[in-house]
């Protein structure tokens, strides 16, 4: 039962972050910029796309799909990644969207993105 629990939890993240991002649009869309989408079509693109593939991992995890929990996993782990080249590049304190838009760049987030995706992937595991 609390692999039951566990999926779901995780699955209400990812609608968490997809809702998040929804509810301030405009500013969840600025904060694309920070991962290199230079213009204003690009930026909501971009969110418009996260917030579609966060919902559909969203309910494939929640629905028990292993295949949507290893998607998860490598979303949040190549997020992860994505994250740390941002720092890299001097983005530290920026707005990322990553769970809304007061969301910041740093290593807090890259910490989080990295358990995340450890926790998608332990579902795989005792799941």
């Amino acid at each position: 039962m609390s692999g039951l629990v566990a999926q779901w939890l995780l699955a209400a993240v990812l609608a968490g972050a997809a809702v998040a991002k929804l509810a301030a649009p405009r500013r969840a869309a600025a904060g694309m910029a920070v991962y290199g989408a230079g213009d204003e079509w690009a930026r909501w693109a971009l969110l418009v796309g996260t917030v579609a593939v966060e919902l559909a991992l969203a309910i494939g995890v929640a629905a028990g799909s292993g295949a949507a929990a290893a998607l998860a996993a490598a979303l949040m782990g190549f997020l992860a990644l994505v994250l740390i080249g941002a720092i890299a590049a001097g983005r530290a304190g920026e707005p990322c969207a990553c769970f809304g838009p007061g969301s910041r760049v740093g290593w807090t987030a890259v910490a989080r993105n990295a358990a995340l995706a450890a926790a998608f992937a332990a579902l795989l595991v005792f799941g």
